[in-house]
């Protein structure tokens, strides 16, 4: 079956080194290149040392990736890392299709703290990448800079400096050879295949800003920037790191990155749920159900919708470790939104009855003034929307108006 893709991106040229580009590193790229091979050929750097531009990373934004040498090849940010620890999460954060490679550097002799509900506590000096890839046909998916079947689009550093965290976007110039710092932000006109239909959308690098506004989190005192992926629920899951699945909570223990991990039977889970899962929706119990979309709005809405999120004051709380029966109102059930006007609809949720709910409404649009989350998609998630419209739907039907 022919592959249908077609990406054009913006020219990466233009940096405002005004704000922050510039400078090479210390244990920066040497001068090897490698070839990548038809179709596109490559000119990748190729590292001549595995030595981590530590004091670039907490002090500079270098205006290319390859310049804090993360990783072993300018063309590949999703493996051979400089001493990086991948990890996943058990359901993804849904971002207009693409695959995301995630790593975290954590420094030498230090470890990051487990935490319960809230994100770990890491050290300083804690580099966490994630790197989006368009795929041609979301049917093949997985990176390799030798073929067209995914296309680098952008790698976002987030840093743990002395200050706090700071997050660097990085866009990748249409070769895949290097990602340029583009602290405007990117507006990629993009293709892709989806379940055999052709899709065609515009894709948005967030600027520095725009970050805040999902990773923003008040601690009571002031807001504070935090990572909003690494929690032990999300990670309780397994990776393959060479010698078969590992539990990754486990795995980062063992490794010496992470201390104070309990008893796995301690601690939280969210389901896996993947867009190949949707086909399985109509064999779910009702309480699959109720974990998995739990799981799926806890990832994709709670670093907002939750506490110390820029949104929790509209008083629908996502998180997954919330318990449904007796904080129904806090996922929405039969409580009515606030400053969000729909016009027939009344509730964020109305059991029984998804055609009727707000949010799953929202979810079902791409209308800028009704969808949600207002970043991070231009399209709408298939899959996250049916797992959604299923979960309303088995609840218990009840009148709201009755309230």
């Amino acid at each position: 079956m022919k592959i249908l893709m077609q990406i054009s991106l913006l020219s990466t040229a233009a940096v405002l080194s005004a704000c922050g580009g510039g400078g090479g590193g210390s244990g920066g790229s040497g001068g090897g290149t490698s070839d990548g091979g038809d179709p596109v050929a490559k000119n990748c750097l190729i590292s001549d040392s595995a030595d981590v531009n530590w004091d670039a990373l907490e002090n500079d934004n270098l205006e290319k990736l390859s310049d804090y040498n993360l990783f072993a090849s300018s063309c590949d940010p999703t493996r051979n890392a400089h001493g990086g620890m991948p990890y996943d999460l058990n359901t993804p954060l849904f971002s207009d299709y693409t695959s995301k490679y995630r790593l975290v550097f954590v420094p030498d002799g230090q470890s990051a703290t487990y935490k319960e509900n809230d994100v770990f506590e890491f050290p300083v000096g804690t580099v966490i990448t994630k790197t989006f890839a368009l795929p041609a046909d979301t049917a093949y998916r997985g990176y390799d800079p030798e073929t067209n079947t995914e296309t680098l689009l952008e790698t976002r550093l987030l840093i743990h400096r002395a200050g706090g965290w700071t997050a660097l976007p990085y866009v990748w110039n249409e070769a895949g050879t290097e990602a340029t710092y583009r602290i405007q932000g990117a507006q990629l006109p993009a293709t892709l295949v989806h379940n055999g239909a052709q899709e065609s959308f515009t894709y948005s690098v967030p600027d520095k800003a725009q970050c805040k506004q999902c990773h923003s989190h008040d601690d009571g005192d002031t807001n504070v920037f935090i990572p909003i992926g690494p929690k032990a629920r999300h990670l309780n899951g397994d990776m393959d790191y060479g010698s078969g699945p590992e539990n990754q909570l486990t795995h980062w223990g063992s490794a010496g990155i992470l201390s104070g991990l309990p008893a796995l039977d301690q601690v939280d889970k969210v389901p896996n749920y993947h867009d190949a899962d949707a086909g399985l929706i109509s064999g779910y119990s009702d309480e699959q159900l109720m974990a998995a979309a739990k799981g799926y709005l806890d990832v994709n809405c709670a670093h907002c919708h939750g506490v110390g999120g820029t949104a929790a004051y509209t008083g629908l709380q996502l998180e997954f470790w919330r318990d449904y029966d007796t904080e129904k109102e806090k996922h929405g059930v039969c409580k009515g939104p606030i400053a969000y006007d729909q016009g027939e609809m009344t509730y964020d949720v109305v059991p029984g009855k998804a055609d009727q709910s707000i949010l799953h409404f929202r979810m079902d649009t791409t209308n800028p003034q009704d969808s949600m989350p207002r970043l991070g998609r231009a399209l709408i998630h298939e899959e996250g929307v049916a797992l959604v419209e299923a979960w309303i739907n088995s609840l218990p039907d009840e009148s709201c108006s009755s309230k």
